[in-house]
């Protein structure tokens, strides 16, 4: 029988979609929301973090400083990749609360449920906070845009959104064995896929740095050597 010889794995020929493959989260956590008009919450920044939200029933409005103001209804999802402080409210006039002043039920280590505001209307928020830290990861974080909102999930996507946030809820409460991690891969298809969204939608991703990452010649030497 002949031997075979010994194989090499061939170089990637798509360098955005290498750097995608190298957004690994770490240190996610969850919360619930359940929402009550009138409310506002005020959250802080968080330094080298990515926080997003979801909207599963109603609508509020998500404030970033520099940022006009963005109108999240049912099915959104908004990442503010490089953690500012901002703010999330029923309505753009009302009060805000810094997030932690408001009580929260803990349910495990990575996950809680909120309940907050008055006897409105009531918007249900799946909200996280995620760590990158593969380098390459760190370097597409860094060109997206403050607010990166997908708004325009066709009936299929929408439906395999909320589905993987039910996994994630009932992952998180009952941290079965290996719980943790099925968060953390549900939370990385959950934030890629946004951002996939993004590139194929976005003038901003057809220019500079990101454009480069599309050419197959240079964009292995692009993801390499970022501006």
């Amino acid at each position: 029988m002949k031997q075979r010889s010994n194989t090499t794995i061939p170089d990637l020929t798509d360098p955005l979609g290498e750097a995608l493959h190298l957004l690994r989260l770490n240190g996610t956590f969850y919360c619930r929301s359940e929402l009550t008009a009138p409310w506002g919450v005020e959250l802080p920044p968080f330094e080298g973090r990515m926080m997003f939200h979801v909207v599963t029933a109603g609508e509020c409005w998500l404030e970033v400083e520099g940022e006009a103001p963005h109108l999240l209804r049912q099915g959104s999802l908004a990442l503010v990749p490089h953690g500012n402080g901002h703010i999330i409210r029923s309505q753009p006039t009302d009060k805000t609360v810094p997030l932690f002043d408001i009580p929260v039920e803990r349910v495990s280590d990575r996950y809680e449920i909120m309940r907050h505001g008055g006897n409105g209307e009531l918007t249900h928020l799946t909200c996280g906070v995620v760590r990158f830290d593969h380098v390459a990861g760190q370097q597409l974080i860094g060109h997206l845009p403050k607010v990166l909102l997908i708004d325009t999930w066709a009936d299929e996507e929408g439906s395999w959104l909320h589905s993987t946030l039910r996994f994630i809820a009932q992952e998180a409460k009952e941290l079965r064995p290996g719980g943790e991690t099925v968060i953390t891969h549900l939370a990385d298809i959950l934030i890629i896929q946004a951002i996939r969204s993004w590139l194929d939608a976005s003038p901003e991703a057809n220019q500079g740095w990101l454009a480069a990452l599309r050419d197959r010649h240079v964009g292995k030497a692009a993801r390499c050597n970022p501006p």
